[in-house]
């Protein structure tokens, strides 16, 4: 990219910046003294070689360990007649979560009374039958033909209590219950509202949060230093000071084409209950040392300009825009390519300056 050399700022430029909490220039009367002024005063840091921080901080979140975790469906259709627990709420397995009224629950609970009947029924007229073949009045073939009416009838009878076991209903009654217990981590349900059976909401999910997970974002740069097993220190916004020990047990080998990151999973213990999901975390890597120095400036002068970085460089001549390349972010030190050591970089109001350059 051409470098963009600026020798005289307008006065709206200097309105800007002063707008935007730079440092107020001294007023004069010309434009060059202005332009001097500016440049003068714009804040900046030098490019100096450094070597990196054996630390990679990474940002994530707290989620539930899915192998710890159960969603719950209806599947039958029907009106939500109580809801006998709210979200967050701790609950045994087996607890009754909520009944519904269901139609359907009523005709699988008719099928299973007429199965039953027709069972009762068939095995009357077998033990007849064989009474008859047994006294010559009836044929060895209508014997037979009763007991196979017997079994079909048992058969049926097996096929509607496995239907209504399934559905867990009796009556008009229909029951969701606690799969495992835990906590109740999601509800999408109220009193009187309507399930249909091709719902693909889950009405609850209930979590065992004695143990959950930590998802962090690695940076494509930093994919290369991390690796399974390494040693994290995990820290939460509601208690900064406590740091949570753990390991990386999971590295999803995939990125996500959306931010360029990939993503890497902790288990840790909960039995405390601190660890809450949709909690952020900052997690801290062990790793080992880089092995030569690197050029390093403040995360804060890199511009983001359609998905390229760039620095405003302070020159003898005055500002001019140079395109880098971030090789990696630690904390707020950015290790750059792209520039020359010693070079100054602005620091304060940089994205306006950026910006003014770029419409020149």
């Amino acid at each position: 990219m051409k470098p963009f050399i600026i020798y005289l700022f307008p006065v709206a430029l200097g309105c800007m910046l002063t707008a935007c909490g730079g440092d107020k220039p001294e007023v004069a009367k010309d434009e060059n003294a202005l332009s001097d002024s500016l440049v003068k005063n714009v804040q900046t840091a030098p490019a100096t070689f450094e070597n990196p921080s054996e630390t990679i901080k990474l940002n994530g979140k707290i989620v539930p360990d899915e192998t710890r975790k159960a969603k719950v469906y209806a599947l039958v259709s029907g009106k939500i007649r109580s809801v006998n627990v709210e979200l967050g709420d701790y609950v045994k397995q087996g607890q009754l979560l909520a009944v519904l009224q269901s139609t359907e629950v009523a005709g699988i609970s008719n099928d299973v009374s007429v199965a039953e009947s027709n069972v009762a029924l068939a095995k009357k007229n077998a033990e007849t039958q064989k009474s008859l073949f047994e006294g010559n009045l009836a044929t060895q073939q209508d014997y037979l033909a009763a007991q196979i009416e017997e079994k079909k009838a048992q058969s049926e009878l097996n096929r509607a209590r496995s239907v209504a076991s399934i559905t867990g209903g009796s009556s008009s009654a229909y029951t969701l219950k606690a799969p495992i217990s835990g906590y109740v981590i999601e509800k999408n349900i109220s009193n009187n509202s309507e399930v249909r059976q091709d719902n693909s909401v889950n009405l609850f999910t209930v979590a065992d949060l004695n143990t959950v997970w930590i998802i962090a974002n690695v940076y494509e740069a930093d994919i290369p230093a991390i690796k399974l097993g390494d040693e994290v220190r995990v820290t939460t916004l509601a208690n900064p000071e406590k740091d949570y020990i753990g390991k990386i047990d999971k590295v999803y080998n995939v990125l996500d084409p959306a931010n360029r990151t990939m993503q890497v999973r902790i288990s840790m213990q909960n039995t405390s209950g601190e660890l809450k999901p949709e909690m952020f975390a900052t997690v801290k890597v062990n790793t080992k040392p880089a092995a030569t120095s690197m050029l390093s400036i403040p995360a804060n002068a890199v511009v983001m300009d359609n998905s390229k970085q760039y620095v405003v460089v302070k020159t003898a001549k005055g500002l001019e825009i140079r395109e880098v390349k971030v090789i990696r972010r630690i904390d707020d030190r950015a290790y750059i390519s792209g520039l020359q050591v010693n070079e100054q970089v602005v620091t304060s109001s940089q994205v306006f300056i950026y910006d003014a350059l770029n419409t020149k």
